[in-house]
């Protein structure tokens, strides 16, 4: 036995349901929590990009800085953090990562490990991107001799990225993805566990290929109307059914 009474206001008449209405409130919570769920994901990504663009203004950190105690890996590794390193590149034993576009072309991701001029472990540094030689094989790789200093970015994957499958038994080495505990064993010595990102203007640098992260807060908006318009209209549809408003309107 459902639980109901009749509501008059004036010639309005509404028949109301327990289990109805509970099923309306139940509902119009549930579009309304998700809507406030997508303005918190839109405050998020607003908060991400502000995080962004201070780490792209920044003063770069000194590469040893980075590497000094635990304490400095916590405060100073983010992704995006501009580093000034000064070192050598190892342009004999460099990877070339595959399926790689860049404008619309097929090619690699050139990286060359540089071994920083005050000693310590190996840095793979993306370069950018590279086409493969006339024969659709692998390219020369533009040598960069002596000692530079530049200016890259850490990159930090959002996942782990598993190792994959080296065919090559010469440099430049192909691989279908950068893993670097995979490269520090073909390299055979301890590797900086993040890669580098030269950026533009900086010594050996090729085309920059890199996708920028999307932070736009379109969608979460357009999600929340949709969902907030939703509970209105469950409230509107309830109504209509469970009253005779349409009735008293056309009678109008």
């Amino acid at each position: 036995m459902r639980l109901g009474t009749t509501l008059h206001i004036g010639r309005l008449t509404v028949q109301v349901d327990a289990f109805i209405l509970l099923c309306i409130f139940l509902s119009c919570g549930m579009f309304v929590s998700l809507g406030f769920w997508q303005l918190d994901r839109a405050a998020e990504k607003r908060s991400q990009a502000d995080a962004w663009r201070a780490a792209v203004e920044a003063e770069p950190v000194p590469f040893a800085a980075i590497q000094a105690s635990d304490d400095a890996r916590e405060t100073l590794v983010s992704n995006n953090r501009r580093v000034a390193l000064e070192g050598s590149f190892q342009n004999e034993i460099s990877f070339l990562v595959l399926y790689q576009f860049f404008q619309g072309r097929p090619g690699y991701e050139l990286v060359t490990p540089v071994r920083p001029a005050g000693g310590g472990d190996l840095v793979l540094v993306s370069r950018g991107w590279i086409a493969p030689d006339d024969n659709g094989g692998r390219p020369d790789v533009p040598v960069v001799a002596g000692t530079q200093s530049m200016i890259a970015r850490l990159y930090l994957p959002d996942t782990d990225i598993p190792p994959g499958d080296i065919t090559d038994d010469s440099w430049p080495v192909r691989m279908p993805r950068l893993n670097v505990t995979q490269a520090g064993r073909l390299l055979g010595e301890p590797v900086y566990p993040h890669v580098l990102r030269l950026e533009s203007g900086q010594p050996g640098v090729q085309g920059q290929h890199w996708s920028q992260p999307d932070f736009s807060t379109r969608s979460h908006y357009a999600y929340t109307a949709q969902w907030f318009g939703l509970a209105v209209l469950v409230l509107l549809a309830s109504l209509a059914y469970a009253s005779n408003i349409l009735t008293l309107l056309r009678e109008r």
